[in-house]
């Protein structure tokens, strides 16, 4: 079972890696994890994230939050309790301003499916990363906003604003940051080169079966 502070610890190192990688600069940008009783471990607000450590992770409950000293949790926590509350198989929130996905939620335009890596982020009726209608960041309207767009799926972009993915686990969460930039950036430079093809539902679902198989495999690897 892990700990919440091997949990807090997780947050931090991710946290730097991400801004390391660019999905994250100064102290934009947010990352939690659902903690077994509950309660949300979330990053701070107004930390430099290349000098975050475990200690400033903030765990917060309902709309109360519990800071350790003087560290208060992300503006964006009412996004981050809102998502946990509305889907039970989310264990962990990655909200990222990076460049790619960041320019595509400033248009206010869908990421569509150029690549089959997409498949996982969308749950099967959908066939674009979805944009989210504006709202005032760290507000309830922004949360719900989320929410609403997100619906069943991995990943929304938030409009004017950035990108939010879930998934079950942190380690996921972060690939799929990672997977919503390399998707935004592979559509601006396909269509500087004229345009984009779009991978239809019905090939995605192959993919997702595809994907189910490989994992199948893998755990019957692991197990044997």
């Amino acid at each position: 079972m892990t700990t919440q502070r091997a949990t807090r610890d997780a947050i931090a190192a991710a946290t730097r890696r991400l801004q390391a990688e660019g999905l994250l600069s100064g102290s934009s940008g947010n990352l939690s994890v659902r903690l077994i009783d509950g309660r949300v471990a979330i990053t701070p607000a107004a930390v430099p994230y290349d000098e975050l450590e475990g200690d400033d992770i903030v765990v917060i409950g309902g709309a109360e939050f519990a800071a350790r000293g003087d560290r208060r949790p992300s503006s964006e926590f009412r996004l981050h309790l809102a998502v946990y509350a509305a889907r039970a198989d989310v264990g962990a929130i990655v909200h990222t301003h990076s460049p790619f996905a960041t320019a595509f939620a400033a248009a206010r335009e869908p990421i569509p499916a150029v690549h089959y890596v997409i498949a996982p982020l969308l749950d099967g009726r959908s066939d674009r990363i979805r944009v989210a209608p504006y709202a005032t960041f760290g507000t309830q309207e922004l949360a719900d906003a989320c929410v609403a767009t997100l619906g069943d799926d991995n990943a929304v972009l938030l409009a004017s604003h950035g990108a939010v993915v879930v998934a079950a686990d942190l380690p996921t969460a972060m690939d799929r940051a990672r997977t919503v930039e390399e998707l935004a950036s592979l559509t601006w430079h396909a269509r500087a080169l004229g345009g984009a093809n779009v991978i239809d539902r019905a090939e995605l679902e192959r993919v997702r079966e595809q994907l189910r198989i490989r994992a199948g495999e893998a755990e019957i690897s692991r197990t044997a």
